[in-house]
């Protein structure tokens, strides 16, 4: 199965984008970027494969959730239910330390970018995988693509 995200921006609150699987979407929300450091940027765009781990405690509730593997200088990136993926070295909440949130609504909340309705997008997500191996392609759209 393939899956696409783009990324539309990044700034100190997050880099929200929309995923793809086929005919389903939602949107996503990452840390900024900022330089693939571990625990304060989004991953590195390119093509990763995916597949279904058992956590050792339930992150939004859930317990078995995907993981990107083979980041390079990067471990433990998931994708899982959270409002938040700011800067928090600039005083924003955050909710991931590199992960990807899922979410079918995007707003501000306490005066910041959040997602919502996560849970349920990452439902969907891992329904949609049903369990299988996957492979995500992350595109940063803010980038100029060179032929």
């Amino acid at each position: 199965m393939n899956i696409q995200l783009i990324r539309h921006e990044t700034d100190d609150q997050g880099t929200p984008g929309n995923i793809y699987i086929g005919p389903w979407s939602a949107h996503t929300l990452e840390l900024p970027w900022r330089n693939n450091l571990p625990n304060l940027s989004c991953i590195t765009a390119g093509t990763y494969s995916m597949r279904l781990v058992k956590t050792r405690k339930p992150i939004g509730g859930r317990s078995h959730l995907y993981l990107i593997e083979n980041v390079p200088e990067r471990s433990g990136i998931l994708a899982h239910a959270g409002t938040f993926a700011g800067n928090k070295e600039k005083g924003f909440k955050t909710s991931v330390l590199g992960c990807v949130l899922m979410g079918y609504r995007v707003g501000t909340y306490q005066n910041q970018r959040a997602i919502f309705d996560t849970r349920r997008a990452i439902g969907d997500f891992n329904n949609i995988l049903a369990g299988k191996p996957a492979r995500i392609t992350i595109i940063n759209a803010w980038e100029k693509q060179h032929d």
